[in-house]
């Protein structure tokens, strides 16, 4: 009976440290990008490739992996939880990315074209440069944290498609693009609530320091709005196909932790409504295979 108890005790215990790890080592954040290059694969009616899903899931592996070592003193005050974790494996750190960047280059090397390695590179760059020298921009330019982070979100989940199949950037890519683009700024712009203070106190324009948490909240519902309005365009004038208008259930995902961040008062409930923002990206490709499986079915 003691020894029962003692392995169910030690079992809990390992996969309490492998749940800890994949939240706060980035491996589930990192599962917003993939997801949303199989949005677009589904929507453009594209090859579901998967060399292709591992190269967009390296590569914000990589950046946030960089960019939560190099900001782990600063988050010690914002999220104690996932600094105090990262602390214990920090001098492995420069031993991962080193892994990680090997198995991309060598993922495009065997699997890419010259197009999309080019592009890849830029948006590699493009997110290290930020995580080193533009961050400060944001006590200069209103939210450019947020557009430009979504902006690379954006493009990587569409244009990895467009180069990697050698298909023209077309009007369904467009659709997409501008989707994501909402739905993304939502979830950047979420993220900066709980730091409005501390953020104020930094300098940074962001959303919720120059409005408010209140009425940056008020705005978000309003992009929420407006994230619905491609996808009923785009199968209206099929450009997109039905199983599109799906993903407006995600309207009521958003409107929820939206509405619920209006009285959230304590880190618990941040860190929980933080991680379903982030899962929303995850849910898109299987609601979207899930209605193929019914009409299909039908």
């Amino acid at each position: 009976m003691i020894l029962s108890i003692e392995l169910k005790n030690h079992y809990s215990n390992f996969l309490s440290k492998i749940i800890q790890e994949l939240v706060h080592g980035g491996y589930l954040t990192a599962l917003g990008a993939p997801s949303l290059v199989l949005t677009t694969m589904i929507i453009t009616n594209s090859e579901v490739n998967i060399p292709l899903l591992v190269i967009s899931y390296l590569l914000p592996l990589i950046v946030y992996s960089f960019d939560y070592m190099r900001d782990l003193e600063k988050d010690l005050e914002t999220n104690s939880e996932r600094s105090k974790h990262l602390l214990k494996k920090k001098k492995f750190y420069p031993f991962l990315l080193a892994f990680y960047i090997s198995i991309l280059i060598l993922l495009l090397l065997m699997f890419s074209g010259m197009n999309l390695v080019i592009f890849i590179g830029l948006i590699t760059m493009g997110g290290l440069l930020y995580a080193t020298a533009l961050k400060s921009l944001t006590k200069k330019i209103p939210v450019f944290k947020n557009v430009y982070t979504v902006l690379t979100w954006s493009l990587g989940g569409t244009m990895f498609v467009s180069l990697f199949f050698s298909i023209p950037f077309s009007v369904p890519f467009l659709v997409v693009f501008i989707f994501i683009n909402l739905k993304g700024m939502i979830n950047a712009i979420f993220f900066d609530l709980k730091d409005y203070i501390s953020d104020s106190k930094e300098g940074l324009k962001t959303l919720p320091v120059m409005l408010g948490r209140r009425n940056a909240i008020n705005c978000l519902h309003i992009l929420n709005v407006l994230a619905v309005i491609p996808l009923v365009l785009g199968v209206y004038y099929r450009i997109i196909p039905i199983i599109s208008l799906s993903l407006i259930i995600f309207f009521f995902y958003s409107f929820y932790y939206l509405r619920t961040a209006q009285n959230a008062d304590n880190d618990k409930v941040w860190v929980k409504l933080g991680s379903i923002a982030d899962f929303e990206f995850m849910f898109w490709p299987l609601i979207l295979i899930s209605c193929m499986l019914v009409s299909n079915i039908i």
